[in-house]
């Protein structure tokens, strides 16, 4: 079983860990999956979106079918340092 990573400071606006990443929760605490292991990794690519509330880049809230209004979309997932 990798270790569980437990570095991380204080920041302004949460937890940095040592590779800069900031989040929420300080790093070793909360609930997280190693990205080394097996863990979801979302829909397949041309399936169909399940309901979500998004945050823009404005940080602003949106429904993700109402707003593409039956457009197609690319959407973008990203790790983070939270899991």
């Amino acid at each position: 079983m990798p270790e569980l990573e437990t570095r991380g400071t204080q920041a302004p606006n949460g937890w940095q860990d040592h590779d800069g990443f900031i989040g929420p929760i300080k790093p070793g605490n909360g609930p997280r999956s190693d990205p080394r292991g097996e863990f979801p990794t979302g829909p397949e690519t041309g399936a169909q979106m399940p309901a979500v509330q998004c945050n823009g880049a404005d940080g602003q809230p949106f429904d993700l079918h109402q707003h593409r209004d039956g457009k197609p979309a690319v959407f973008v997932f990203f790790r983070s340092a939270v899991w």
